[in-house]
């Protein structure tokens, strides 16, 4: 039996919570999560953790959480209890925590963010998540046991990071990238100069020349492909039958008429050419 862990998450959430940068204080944790974002990287699994056996989305859009005490070892929080709610139900459950300190956002180096970490294990079925399936050699495919790990990038509030991949730029600093941009000075450069081809001036007459001569390839073309090939067909018959009347055999009879055919093709089509799209028609020069 082997045995594996499926990763996945959410793709759309919010959060909120207060924190005093000095006093390394965290209080006031509140997270909601869109229970349909879920992401593990198949499209199949996802559509069923959607459904009633799992998520139950249509009825129960969303995960919430609210902190209710922290915990903290040498200044800086450790350890965080609160409830979660999921289909309905609410239960305690206790992340670890690690502060990872406060960072410069790598796109605006004014603007700074707080970087936590945080991981839980909670039994899915206290929240009444008790789909299974056994397997043939024994066991089920789901664990009781979930492993929740959350990384979180978290910026003051009003504060949005600049082109962040969480937020879409604001008109504000759409504003200030091109205020940035109009401030930087102009440098006028100078593309060396090449020697310009002149090309041949078309006239209307040789346009409307060549459009009247693919006309006339056409017709007339078609025109002697199909006298060509009937004719073809009528000198093969001919010959074949005045063959049979001399009293050849069946091996001169078919080799002889089919190859004669075959030459006049060959030679007609050299002489009607010109007339069947090869270069410019006769008829208008």
């Amino acid at each position: 039996m082997g045995i594996s862990e499926v990763e996945g998450s959410f793709n759309k959430f919010d959060g909120a919570f207060d924190f005093d940068q000095k006093t390394k204080k965290l209080n006031n944790v509140e997270l909601v999560i869109q229970t349909k974002s879920i992401d593990t990287d198949n499209q199949k699994r996802d559509a069923h953790i959607r459904k009633k056996d799992f998520f139950h989305v249509k009825k129960f859009p969303q995960i919430t959480f609210k902190s209710t005490k922290t915990y903290y070892k040498l200044s800086s929080p450790v350890k965080l209890e609160g409830l979660m709610t999921l289909l309905g139900v609410t239960k305690p459950v206790t992340f670890k925590i690690t502060y990872q300190g406060m960072r410069n956002d790598p796109w605006d180096t004014s603007k700074k963010a707080i970087f936590f970490k945080a991981s839980a294990l909670v039994n899915r079925k206290d929240f009444g998540l008790t789909w299974n399936k056994s397997m043939d050699t024994g066991g089920f495919v789901l664990g009781d046991k979930v492993t929740l790990n959350l990384k979180v990038e978290a910026f003051k509030e009003g504060v949005r990071p600049a082109f962040s991949r969480f937020y879409l730029p604001t008109k504000i600093i759409k504003k200030s990238v091109k205020a940035q941009i109009l401030s930087q000075p102009i440098v006028e450069v100078v593309a060396p100069k090449k020697a310009v081809n002149v090309q041949k001036v078309v006239k209307q007459e040789e346009v409307e020349n060549e459009a009247q001569s693919i006309f006339l390839n056409l017709v007339v073309g078609f025109v002697f492909f199909v006298l060509l090939i009937g004719t073809a067909i009528i000198i093969q018959i001919k010959l074949t039958k005045f063959l049979e009347r001399k009293e050849f055999g069946y091996r001169a009879t078919f080799i002889i008429p089919n190859l004669t055919v075959m030459i006049f093709i060959y030679i007609v089509a050299i002489q009607l050419a010109p007339y069947m799209g090869y270069g410019p028609h006769p008829w208008l020069k």
